[in-house]
């Protein structure tokens, strides 16, 4: 109160002396700005636009369109442009769905070629000819049994294959011919304290049934547990199909995928597919 008494002969001073002149110097050089501004007064922040939510409902307007190329550029650019937005992991797993998809049903955009089977052949001695799993001619060529015969055509996916994992996000991302191919999310992450970024390769692919090591053509291999082991031994990825009653018993350390997700890069890998650790 006894301040502002005071500030009122001051003010009463400022105006008699100085005229009006003196209330101006007043107000700035003698009385103290007011600190208690009303809520109205205060800078409002506008949140920034997630762009990538009117781009995935745009991809999706353009796949109920038929048009899948057209979905697939706006999905890259969504990853590649907003990777921050909240959208940016659905968007993952869409364009690799619609990759997975395109690529068995040999649609636009990959390249293959025909296999013409000849005396002696096996899916085995194939897939060391081609280079590619003997997973995935089997599933391109949407065949019942192992059984081939002499003059059968087959489709083979010529594929480039390579994996990144993410050691920041925790996350694995398929790549073919360098480029997005698939995302995957772990289950679980846990690598060993020696695990180190890296160039690596894969050195074993294998496939448990009741706790044992089955082959591809086994009785027992479809609906098998998976593991991929890296040349660093420290870094496996596997999956468990039977989590109940498991294959195998489960790793102490490793990047846990969920089945369906193991089955298609257990598919698309063979045997020395380039590995980044990062």
């Amino acid at each position: 109160m006894k301040n502002l008494s005071k500030g009122f002969i001051l003010l009463g001073l400022a105006v008699t002396v100085f005229g009006g002149g003196g209330l101006a110097t007043y107000l700035l050089f003698v009385k103290k700005p007011d600190t208690h501004h009303s809520v109205s007064s205060q800078l409002v922040v506008t949140p920034a636009l997630d762009q990538g939510i009117s781009m995935l409902r745009h991809a999706n307007q353009q796949l109920a369109k038929g048009e899948k190329s057209n979905a697939q550029q706006t999905l890259i650019s969504l990853i590649q442009n907003f990777p921050g937005s909240s959208k940016s992991e659905e968007a993952k797993r869409l364009l690799g769905n619609i990759n997975i998809q395109a690529f068995f049903s040999l649609e636009f955009g990959f390249d293959r070629m025909e296999y013409t089977v000849s005396r002696g052949d096996s899916i085995a001695k194939i897939a060391s000819k081609t280079k590619a799993s003997p997973e995935l001619i089997f599933k391109t060529n949407e065949l019942n049994s192992l059984a081939i015969h002499i003059g059968q055509k087959l489709i083979i996916p010529m594929g480039r294959f390579s994996f990144f994992i993410d050691l920041k996000h925790q996350d694995v991302t398929l790549l073919n011919n360098g480029t997005f191919f698939r995302w995957c999310k772990p289950e679980e992450f846990k690598l060993t304290p020696k695990a180190v970024a890296g160039y690596f390769k894969v050195y074993e692919k294998i496939a448990w049934a009741a706790g044992r090591r089955v082959a591809f053509g086994d009785k027992n291999y479809f609906g098998s547990s998976r593991w991929i082991i890296l040349n660093q031994s420290d870094v496996m990825l596997f999956s468990e199909t039977n989590p109940q009653n498991p294959n195998i018993q489960k790793p102490n350390f490793g990047i846990m995928l969920a089945a369906s997700d193991m089955e298609e890069i257990f598919t698309l890998i063979t045997k020395d597919t380039s590995v980044i650790i990062q």
